[in-house]
C-alpha cells in the first residue's frame, strides 16, 4: 500500500513562519503559560525554545507571544490575540490538508 502523508509548512518570503514544532511550542506556551516549562516538556533547550519565539515575532506582523525574562518575580510567557488567532487558522490548514491526503491516498490505492 502506498501512503502521502503531508506537513504544514508556512514560509514567508523564503523563512519558515510556522511549522509543526513551532505551533507545538505555541500550544504549550498557552496552556503552561512559560516558555521554560514549554521548552523542557518538548524536551528542546530553553535558548531554542526563545529562538523560535523571536523569529515567528519578527515575521509576524504582530507578536505572536508576549514574553517577560526572568526576574525576582519569575518570567513568563503569553499568546496574544494575533498567536490565538495563528493557531486557529494553521489548525483549519491543517485540517484542510489531512483531509486532501486522505481522498488521494484512496485514490491512489484503488
Amino acid at each position: 500500500m502506498i501512503e502521502v502523508n503531508c506537513q504544514v509548512s508556512i514560509k514567508k518570503s523564503g523563512v519558515c513562519f510556522l511549522d509543526e514544532t513551532k505551533v507545538e511550542l505555541l500550544k504549550e506556551i498557552k496552556m503552561l503559560g512559560s516558555l521554560s516549562a514549554a521548552a523542557k516538556k518538548m524536551k528542546i533547550s530553553y535558548q531554542h525554545a526563545w529562538t523560535l519565539i523571536t523569529e515567528m515575532n519578527r515575521i509576524a506582523p504582530t507578536p505572536l507571544v508576549d514574553k517577560q525574562r526572568g526576574g525576582s518575580k519569575g518570567g513568563g510567557a503569553e499568546i496574544t490575540s494575533y498567536g490565538d488567532k495563528i493557531l486557529s487558522d494553521y489548525s483549519l490548514i491543517e485540517a484542510q490538508l489531512k483531509n486532501l491526503v486522505s481522498r488521494i491516498n484512496v485514490e491512489i490505492n484503488l
